[in-house]
């Protein structure tokens, strides 16, 4: 093959490469959401999600769509009040005492806010909702045999719990989960309140997880397993003062799948807690993106020469 016949192929390969990639990124839509039947689905190119709060607790359902083996759930499924025996802030489910009984999460009840979007470019860049859900909390469980009368504090009130979903293009393979309490009513001041959640995996398409998570393991502020993640964060909010946050794990038990996971607030009066946690999976390693823009140009430059070469040969 004589050089120009070579040069012709490269220059035709090149410009077939810039004007491909620009459009399979033009053909891009952002977030993509639904809601139906007190189901929403989320989903970007890294990550699918569903989020419930309709007859049954809260449940974050999520994974990977480029490899959709494996689906992870955790639930939002009680919370309560504890003494901290050693007094570090963390519940530890050995040695900690559960004042009363807990909250348990209602399983109806939990109203969709609807969808609020942010578009740029006519792609979908943010997505925002909430469940919410009100109810009538009494701590004093009947039949345990317990006498409550020596706990003055122990009464029942109204506690408002909202968990507002937030999605962002820029963080495409994770998904935040803003936990809001209002109105609970502390029997202790020197207690703290845990929040109770399962994580679970399943095979790909089931509802529920029933199946402990392979290689759960705690790093630093993140629960790890397979390439699903739970964070947390080390600071919670309440009336704009910073909260001490404390997580613990261990073997769910009381009927409940999986590992459990428990996040522990500082007493925080009659403020309303506002926590974000994030779950998410790890996205695959990224392979060689070359700028599509500069693409374009290198084809319309080959083009022009392609063209020059054609128009001297005929000379």
């Amino acid at each position: 093959m004589n050089n120009y016949k070579k040069t012709t192929l490269a220059l035709f390969a090149l410009m077939i490469v810039g004007m491909g990639v620009p459009l399979a990124a033009a053909q891009s839509t952002g977030i993509l959401y639904q809601h139906s039947a007190g189901i929403v689905s989320l989903e970007t190119d890294d990550i699918a999600v569903k989020v419930t709060g309709n007859d049954q607790a809260p449940h974050f359902h999520w994974w990977d769509p480029n490899t959709p083996d494996v689906d992870y759930h955790v639930m939002f499924v009680k919370m309560f009040e504890a003494n901290d025996t050693n007094a570090d802030g963390e519940f530890n489910n050995d040695t900690d005492v559960m004042i009363g009984a807990p909250f348990v999460l209602p399983t109806v009840g939990w109203d969709f806010s609807g969808f609020e979007t942010v578009e740029e470019d006519g792609n979908i860049t943010e997505v925002h909702f909430n469940f919410t859900t009100e109810a009538t909390f009494d701590p004093r469980p009947e039949g345990t045999g317990v006498d409550f009368g020596n706990l003055p504090g122990l009464a029942s009130f109204d506690v408002n719990v909202s968990v507002n979903v937030h999605m962002y293009l820029d963080n495409p393979g994770e998904f935040k989960f803003d936990l809001m309490v209002e109105g609970w009513d502390w029997t202790y001041e020197d207690s703290i309140l845990v929040l109770m959640f399962t994580v679970t995996e399943s095979a790909h398409g089931q509802s529920t997880g029933d199946n402990d998570p392979s290689g759960f393991h705690k790093v630093g502020t993140k629960f790890q397993f397979e390439n699903g993640y739970f964070e947390y964060e080390e600071t919670a909010l309440a009336a704009n003062n910073a909260l001490q946050v404390k997580a613990s794990f261990g073997d769910a038990s009381g009927g409940y799948s999986g590992n459990a996971v428990y996040l522990s607030f500082e007493n925080f009066g009659d403020e309303t807690l506002e926590y974000d946690p994030i779950l998410g999976v790890v996205p695959s390693e990224p392979g060689l993106v070359l700028d599509p823009m500069f693409l374009g140009i290198v084809a319309g430059a080959a083009v022009i020469v392609l063209l020059a070469i054609v128009l001297v040969r005929r000379k």
